[in-house]
């Protein structure tokens, strides 16, 4: 059975989180408030308290270039879309980004490749205003580098002392960082907006019906004739509710169902190669001035 706070915090999060986990949280909570009693500490919720609360549930961990099959195919996808009109700017989402590491990881990705950077701009969101800020500060601590080559931290790192590493300018200027919520996003002005979307490790904190929703707010982001990318254990969801996968080995893209009729369209790549790996450091360009997410 559902307890009311696990309730409060589904509706607030969309999460399907456990009684034990959500009891160990408010516990801490009502430490940290110096309220004594759990039924007091739920009716007195403000909207402040609820981001605190929410903070210890959600899951931020990641790391640079994790599972970098979904990169490379991004990128295949990307140089596609530029040949057939090189003056495009390809729009990608990263949601949630976690403290960061995807969204920057895509920028040094398309980088390294030789995609100019005022052909792509990288939106990321998160739940976590924590992790935001995290993402933001653009400085990293060892757990963050677990990749076997580390090339690409000479490259687009510097030393930010005690063994920590702050991105570059060149690379923090392609992806912008915003708090928000999958589940709340108002569709209005960003349908079929983005031509590339990350949204990986998400659903599996999901029911169903939520699950539902979520893909249902991720395909109408998505342009018709995008690629989407999702953790290993979503895509049969993903396939259930208008998806088909991606032919590209290890990557767990997908595309509409929609596109995959219309071949012309699909600009799936027909072979998983890697990027070369990067090249010594250049200057590069800012990007154009964009408007506001």
């Amino acid at each position: 059975m559902t307890t009311p706070a696990q309730a409060l915090l589904r509706a607030a999060t969309g999460l399907n989180l456990s009684k034990s986990v959500v009891d160990r949280a408010i516990k801490n909570r009502m430490e940290q408030t110096a309220v004594a009693d759990a039924d007091a500490y739920l009716q007195q919720m403000t909207p402040e308290e609820m981001t605190a609360l929410v903070e210890l549930v959600v899951v931020p961990e990641s790391w640079f270039y994790r599972d970098p099959q979904a990169f490379y195919a991004m990128t295949d996808f990307v140089r596609t879309r530029l040949a057939a009109d090189s003056g495009r700017l390809l729009r990608i989402l990263s949601i949630p980004c976690a403290g960061g590491e995807e969204p920057y990881t895509m920028a040094m990705v398309l980088t390294d490749a030789g995609i100019p950077p005022q052909n792509f701009i990288i939106d990321a969101f998160d739940i976590s205003p924590t992790c935001v800020a995290r993402a933001k500060s653009g400085i990293y601590g060892r757990n963050a580098f677990r990749a076997q080559d580390l090339a690409f931290r000479d490259v687009h790192f510097t030393s930010a002392g005690d063994g920590d590493y702050r991105v570059n300018d060149a690379i923090r200027k392609q992806v912008r960082f915003k708090q928000g919520n999958l589940l709340e996003f108002d569709l209005s002005t960003r349908t079929g907006y983005y031509d590339v979307v990350f949204c990986r490790n998400l659903l599996i904190y999901f029911d169903k019906p939520t699950t539902k929703a979520a893909i249902a707010k991720l395909r109408a982001l998505l342009a018709d004739d995008g690629q989407l990318f999702a953790g290993y254990a979503e895509v049969p969801s993903f396939c259930q509710h208008g998806f088909t996968p991606l032919s590209y080995n290890q990557a767990f893209g997908l595309l509409k169902d929609s596109a995959v009729a219309k071949p012309k369209s699909a600009h799936a790549p027909r072979a998983a190669v890697k990027p070369p790996p990067p090249r010594a450091a250049r200057s590069i360009a800012s990007p154009p001035s964009l408007p506001p997410a």
